[in-house]
């Protein structure tokens, strides 16, 4: 009896598990807070149209410029840092978390839900607009079919990114109870100051996001980095994919760990 019940069990507690992901997800798409943060990633598309109905639009240079200033160090992290940490302070301070520990299912399986919805939902939020700026600026200079590479690059950077921010900044809320604080102490240490630094700099998930995008490091050589190095540290895109691969599935173990341990007070 026991045999043949375990299977069909464990069967439940992943629909379970797939049910909550899917009511997660609707919800976090369909919050009003949601809609604003769409528009503001939507503001360089907006700018691009300006350019083109002035005529003063050269689309492929300034569609690497919007990634590389704008999307990919500020527009995405603040994506994550959105869905990532309040995917459980959320439940934390509107008094549900207990509620939320008492259902069926494993605590590891519950987190994972929370975490995949937030991943895709910070993952949506972060490329579509990009996908549209892409529009905007390749068909204005004629260039749409030959940049298909390109936005497939620059998609797969953000999409990186983006899930990997956001398990860094939803481990950040489980172990703190909070998330934006620590989120904005994070990305301005790690994001931004270490980022800076040559060599060092490979400890921030910027450096490896730009090395998937091809952005290679000779526009960003300061003074430090001809003081150390003869040249900035550049790889190959795969490198920076599989150092934050490893950053991702490092943070989501940890986290998830600590969410099966941690009795949470509200």
């Amino acid at each position: 009896m026991s045999t043949t019940s375990l299977p069909a069990r464990n069967f439940g507690v992943v629909r379970q598990a797939t049910s909550l992901f899917a009511l997660d997800f609707g919800r976090q798409l369909r919050a009003r807070k949601t809609f604003v943060l769409f528009a503001v990633q939507l503001l360089p598309v907006f700018v691009a149209l300006a350019y083109v109905a002035f005529g003063e639009l050269d689309g492929m240079t300034m569609f690497r410029n919007s990634l590389e200033s704008v999307y990919l160090p500020f527009l995405v992290p603040l994506a994550a840092l959105y869905f990532g940490g309040p995917s459980v302070v959320d439940e934390i301070e509107g008094r549900t978390i207990t509620y939320l520990t008492l259902r069926p299912i494993p605590r590891a399986l519950l987190y994972l839900a929370k975490l995949k919805s937030a991943m895709v939902s910070a993952t949506l939020v972060s490329t579509i607009p990009i996908a549209l700026l892409f529009v905007v600026c390749a068909a204005s200079s004629g260039e749409f079919g030959a940049e298909l590479g390109t936005l497939g690059q620059m998609l797969g950077a953000a999409a990186v990114g983006a899930v990997t921010y956001t398990a860094l900044f939803a481990m950040l809320a489980v172990i703190f109870s909070s998330s934006l604080l620590l989120g904005i102490i994070y990305y301005v240490v790690v994001e931004m100051v270490v980022a800076a630094i040559p060599v060092v700099e490979l400890a921030s998930v910027k450096f490896h996001v730009r090395t998937i995008a091809g952005l290679q490091g000779a526009d960003r050589a300061g003074w430090l980095d001809k003081l150390i190095l003869d040249e900035p540290l550049n790889f190959e895109w795969w490198f920076g994919l599989l150092v934050a691969g490893i950053i991702t599935v490092l943070a989501t173990a940890a986290a998830t760990a600590i969410f099966r341990e941690k009795q949470f007070h509200v």
